[in-house]
Order: structure tokens, then sequence, then C-alpha cells
């Protein structure tokens, strides 16, 4: 797999496995879907840093992580309810080794937690399991360094502190989000477009391209020193790992 000269990358879990934009200093970019993760960052083996749309630093029990309801209460109503707690580890690897089965996950997670894990979790169980297990592997020291965003919080922070309105599935919030990021990296439109025509939405959809965009323009703005953290001091869990989301304000 050839290595790209992309600096600033950001991804977002999608149906065909994991979707990337990938910005460089010159103005260039690119627009690739990867089956796994492991493969996203040996093709990226070059960043300077890759932010992704998954939860990074998992809960042992009941703890929760503190960057969650922070995010929460940053958003308010209606685009804080897309921040969902953060599953347990435990729990997380068995959605993953069973994804049909949310009963008992379900169970696992109010026995550690006291609370039964969501739909959303769930669903996501396998791709934070694959996250989880290459960042472990790899250690604390490897490059490109890899760290947890959610993009309503990238927005928020892009568009001045101030949630989207409308919800991005719709035509409005795409619109809406695109508006942001056009104001901050003018190849926004030509980006789009471009991932737009080369993959099926049955691959990647839509919000998919509008999320990782909004983490790699934050990529970009960001470093190397300028981003900014929820909480402002990140705790890490029992294995090492961060438990934050990142953000840069748009200047």
């Amino acid at each position: 797999m050839s290595v790209s000269r992309s600096k600033f990358v950001g991804v977002d879990g999608c149906p065909y496995g994991w979707f990337s934009v990938g910005l460089d200093n010159g103005g260039g970019y690119e627009v690739k879907a990867f089956k796994t993760f492991c493969r996203l960052l040996a093709h990226y083996a070059e960043a300077k840093l890759v932010l992704v749309d998954i939860p990074i630093g998992l809960p042992q029990r009941g703890e929760g992580r503190d960057c969650d309801p922070e995010a929460r209460k940053l958003l308010g109503r209606p685009r804080g309810s897309s921040v969902f707690p953060t599953p347990t580890r435990p729990t997380v690897i068995q959605a993953a080794a069973a994804p049909e089965d949310y009963g008992g996950a379900a169970e696992t997670e109010h026995c550690l937690a006291g609370k039964r894990i969501s739909k959303q979790a769930f669903a996501i169980a396998p791709k934070i399991a694959e996250v989880d297990t290459v960042l472990l592997d790899r250690g604390a020291s490897a490059t490109p360094p890899v760290r947890e965003v959610h993009p309503e919080v990238c927005f928020w922070a892009l568009n001045h502190r101030q949630p989207m309105r409308s919800r991005k599935k719709t035509r409005d919030g795409e619109d809406e989000r695109l508006r942001v990021l056009q104001g901050i990296n003018p190849q926004t439109q030509e980006i789009y477009d471009s991932a737009i025509d080369e993959y099926l939405r049955k691959e990647v959809a839509r919000d998919d391209i509008l999320d990782a965009l909004a983490a790699a323009v934050t990529a970009k703005l960001g470093w190397p020193d300028n981003l900014q953290t929820l909480p402002e001091c990140p705790p890490k869990d029992n294995e090492g790992l961060p438990m934050e989301m990142v953000y840069v304000e748009r200047t």
C-alpha cells in the first residue's frame, strides 16, 4: 500500500469500514475508504495527526468519562443527544465478539455500570474495539498520533462556539455544515463532491464525508499546539489511553 503525503487526517466510520479526508500544507487533499483501521494508519504513516470520530479511552466500570457529559452540556439541545455514554471496555469486547447479542451486552453493561448499553454504542462496538486493539498494540509513542473527536463538537468550535441548528442528515444540516467548513477551507465543496462521486452511498454516507472533513480541518488548524480538550485535563483509562475529545476554535 502506498504512503500518503497528507499530513492532517480526519476519519469517520462508514458502511464500507473507515472513510478519511487527508489534507496537506499546500492545498492538496485526498479522500479514501479503508476496510480496516490498521490499513488506514499504514497509508497515513507519515501524517502529523489523525483525528477519528470513535471513543478512545474506555472506562472499566461505571465511572464513565468526563468528556461525554461535558460535550453534551456545551452542545445543548438538541445536538447534545448525539453524544452517547461510552460503554465499558468489557462490554465493548463482548459486543464486538457477538454483534447480534444486544441483550448479553446490555446485561454486562448493567452489571458493570448500572445501566444498559445504548443501541447507538452497541451498533459501533466492533469499530470501538477495532480502534482500541490497534492503539493498544501500537503503544502510546507510536506515530502518527491518533486522537478522538466528536464531529458536533468540532462544528461547534469551528462555528464560534455555536452548535449546528439542523440535523446533519437533512439538506439544511448538510448545507449548514458545508458553509462552516467552506469559510475555513475554500476547497470544502470540491472535496465533498469528489467523495460523493467516488463512493456509493451504501459505502460512504453523506454525513460520513462531512464528519471526516470536519475532523481533518480540525487537525490542520490544531496542529501542533492549538488543540483544546474536553475535559481540560483529560484522565487516562486503565490501559493508559486518554479519555478526551479534542477540538480547535476558529479564529
